[in-house]
């Protein structure tokens, strides 16, 4: 059994397209453990809403690689796309942070949210 930390983030129906995606994340990983939810402002020009932040430690039978793409399944079912991301639009992002111990992303390194919400399951 694998253990990973991944962040969700959301600008676009946040609320909801958070508590849809650990919804769809379930159906693939056990959830074990979930950071609050923190309301940041965005990061970048051609993000003008502000998003919603989660960290979620999972259990996952797969490989590091299957996960992640469980993670991009979930995100273009969510209407992520390439002409979202252009107008600045993240209906769901699911990132990869850690894989048993290991970080996969600088994003704990960069953005102080991640750290907290990282922190606050770790």
């Amino acid at each position: 059994m694998n253990t990973a930390i991944i962040m969700l983030a959301s600008n676009s129906d946040r609320e909801n397209n958070i508590i849809r995606a650990r919804e769809r994340l379930a159906d693939f990983f056990e959830i074990i453990a979930q950071s609050n939810v923190l309301d940041t402002e965005p990061v970048g020009k051609k993000y003008k809403n502000r998003f919603l932040n989660q960290a979620l430690k999972i259990l996952a039978d797969d490989t590091a690689k299957i996960a992640t793409l469980h993670f991009k399944h979930i995100e273009n079912e969510m209407g992520r796309s390439a002409a979202t991301n252009k107008q600045g639009i993240v209906p769901i992002d699911i990132d990869l942070i850690f894989w048993n111990g290991e970080q996969r992303r600088n994003d704990y390194d960069r953005f102080e949210f991640v750290r907290q919400c990282v922190d606050e399951i770790s």
